[in-house]
């Protein structure tokens, strides 16, 4: 698997473990300019003034949600070793986000789009996100081992013709979202090599992710895949870099019905969204192409979305070359 189309998977219902982290379900907004002026404001907020036309986003043609959507990593100072109280942070998949980093690209969610199960062509957008906080907390495992990190928070606007998904996030059938982003920089947690879009990946990152390793004080950590980098800001001081991750989409997604699937052998056992996928025009699949080796969606079942996407336009293209060869158009 192409290292830029790892998923992973960041929200977990209230109240259960699942992957890892337990984050809250997205909550309706009965009065959303209300509510999420509230939330969003505040000592223990990190946000930003809401600048929402209310005439457009109203409450007779949208429904509103709150979400608290991806955590961040805490790390020693390097900057790469990832604090052992956070080992439960890092996704089933080996991404995680450190704190510099989220602080720097958070506000990336706003204005990105409201899909259903990572279908992310524009035409099947379901809504908007129209603000994102950041919630400063100290995180403390199941060992009482603290870290301090951050909870990311969206408000999400969905659209009201799109009645049968409405009435399922209405009634709580539809209660999940899961976040995808794009990482044009990834960091290993273990030697803190920096890899950009076009360099191959660490043998950690290759052949350990999700293991763990003592390091050179005796401390056991964890082996994850750090999306986004750090860099020397004009103060002199390491900060997260601003374009190094993007947060484009959030979806509501079903609950998966199964893991770890290769996708060529069980396209029919995946959701029905993804293998809606393959009856998309070709155009509209190579739009997304570019993207698709870098991103990373935070539920397993849209990782797969991704895949079959990607794999049936390479199948396409595959079928079109051996056409031209049998009609001897092709040299």
């Amino acid at each position: 698997m192409d290292r830029r189309c790892i998923g992973n998977s960041c929200l977990a219902k209230a109240g259960t473990r699942s992957m890892n982290l337990d984050l809250p379900l997205a909550t309706v907004l009965m009065n959303p300019r209300a509510e999420w002026n509230s939330l969003s404001r505040g000592k223990v907020r990190i946000a930003r003034d809401l600048k929402v036309d209310w005439d457009e986003f109203s409450q007779d043609s949208y429904l509103f949600s709150h979400c608290t959507i991806v955590a961040s990593l805490d790390t020693e100072e390097n900057g790469y070793y990832i604090k052992p109280a956070c080992n439960d942070l890092v996704n089933n998949n080996g991404n995680g986000w450190t704190n510099p980093v989220l602080m720097a690209t958070f506000r990336s969610f706003i204005g990105g789009e409201n899909y259903l199960e990572h279908i992310q062509i524009p035409e099947l957008t379901k809504g908007k996100i129209l603000d994102a906080v950041l919630r400063p907390l100290k995180y403390k495992d199941e060992k009482g081992r603290e870290a301090d990190i951050f909870y990311c928070d969206i408000l999400v606007a969905t659209d009201r013709k799109h009645s049968g998904l409405v009435r399922k996030i209405e009634s709580g059938k539809m209660g999940t979202m899961s976040m995808g982003c794009l990482a044009d920089w990834v960091q290993c947690s273990r030697c803190g090599k920096v890899m950009g879009d076009n360099e191959g990946n660490c043998t950690h990152l290759d052949n350990e992710i999700l293991q763990t390793f003592v390091d050179e004080d005796g401390i056991e950590r964890i082996i994850a895949e750090l999306c986004g980098r750090s860099i020397l800001g004009p103060d002199g001081k390491m900060a997260g870099d601003p374009k190094s991750v993007k947060f484009i989409e959030a979806s509501w997604v079903e609950k998966p019905a199964f893991y770890g699937a290769v996708l060529n052998h069980y396209v029919s056992e995946v959701s029905k969204a993804a293998s809606d996928v393959l009856a998309f025009p070709t155009p509209l699949l190579e739009q997304t192409m570019e993207d698709l080796f870098k991103m990373r969606v935070a539920d397993t079942t849209g990782m797969i979305v991704l895949r079959v996407a990607q794999e049936e336009l390479r199948r396409r293209k595959l079928d079109m070359i051996a056409a031209k060869v049998a009609k001897g158009m092709w040299l």
